[in-house]
């Protein structure tokens, strides 16, 4: 049966142009889900959003000033792996986009597209790694992304590696694709994704130690994949500057919290850039986001699917899209300021009005 998700714009064009085993794999459904509706954007969609009136708004500001930069929305698009399968340019065309538009890049370590190429086409990017294997490599992968003029430096710490055949997502293994293909990534040293223990044997001594390292090439660093706020409590005390609330869009899994569920509770626990990641369709999941206590969302298949189905052009238009949105229901919802959105601007589908960010 052929899945497509209508949630995602272009969704049709790019599954002709990828083929149904490749679709699937960007769908990302694991192997014990049952829905080809993605659970993350189900959650975002439970929530209204409450327009306030006649509140003599004559400016907006949607844009934020993180670590030095000026983000000119809270939005970034997020990392995905194997990019030029998608496109021939792989993440260029994106970036050139997140330049324009003056968004964050997040970059996978499993990217085909050099670190270096894509910094030259953007100055914001940021490196994601996998929490996994030497330390030693992860240290090494952040000197490499200082030097090419990467602003930052993520760790994903939810099932950072795929560990056995037939649980990758959709069925599909990105990396065996790549070794076909005999493309190498940023973050290996031979055709396909450098490999690390499955479950890997990390703690909170040694992400400490990764942290250090990144402070010494002036790089902050931003946790992913954290859904309990006891973890979030844990980044806060080891001086983690940024979080991601992350399911890693239930690929591994389709029983894991959604990020919409756990955010409220995490957002007392960690005083740093507060992110989600995972179901961000459109802006009003942008402002829902904001009103449960995050400052930044994170927008990954949208733009995987607009890249694939129509290339740089499809990107800028989803992307400027998205932010004439933002500005659109900010202004609806009376505010001079995004970041003066809060619960009070929220009604759900299941009846609760308000929602208590505690």
């Amino acid at each position: 049966m052929k899945m497509t998700d209508n949630s995602l714009p272009h969704a049709i064009e790019a599954r002709e142009r990828l083929g149904d085993a490749l679709y699937r794999y960007l769908l990302g459904q694991s192997k014990d889900g049952i829905n080809p509706q993605d659970a993350n954007a189900a959650a975002l969609q439970q929530f209204r959003l409450v327009p306030r009136v006649m509140r003599g708004s004559h400016g907006l500001n949607i844009a934020s000033e993180p670590f030095g930069r000026r983000w000119s929305a809270p939005l970034a698009v997020g990392a995905f792996a194997g990019d030029k399968v998608f496109h021939q340019e792989g993440l260029l065309p994106i970036a050139r986009v997140c330049q324009r538009l003056g968004l964050p890049l997040f970059v996978s370590e499993e990217t085909v597209t050099p670190l270096s190429e894509i910094c030259a086409e953007h100055d914001d990017c940021w490196l994601q790694l996998r929490a996994a294997g030497p330390v030693e490599r992860v240290m090494a992968l952040i000197d490499h992304a200082a030097e090419c003029g990467a602003q930052g430096m993520i760790l994903t710490l939810l099932a950072p590696v795929h560990p056995v055949s037939g649980l990758q997502p959709g069925g599909f293994s990105i990396g065996e694709e790549l070794v076909r293909r005999g493309w190498k990534t940023i973050g290996s040293t031979h055709a396909g994704v450098h490999p690390l223990p499955a479950f890997p044997a990390w703690s909170w001594q040694t992400l400490a130690k990764v942290l250090a390292h990144a402070k010494t090439r002036n790089l902050p660093v931003m946790v992913k994949g954290i859904l309990h706020p006891l973890d979030a409590e844990q980044a806060q005390a080891l001086g983690f500057q940024a979080l991601m609330v992350s399911n890693i869009g239930l690929r591994q899994s389709a029983r894991w919290a959604t990020p919409v569920q756990q955010l409220p509770a995490i957002r007392p626990h960690f005083k740093g850039l507060l992110a989600i990641d995972g179901g961000i369709r459109s802006g009003a999941d942008v402002l829902v986001a904001r009103c449960l206590g995050a400052e930044l969302s994170v927008i990954v298949r949208p733009v995987i699917t607009a890249l694939a189905a129509g290339g740089e052009e499809a990107v800028y238009a989803l992307l400027e899209g998205v932010i004439n949105e933002i500005t659109a229901l900010c202004t609806w919802c009376g505010v001079d300021d995004i970041n003066a959105l809060n619960a009070d601007f929220l009604a759900s589908d299941v009846g609760q009005t308000g929602v208590s960010h505690e």
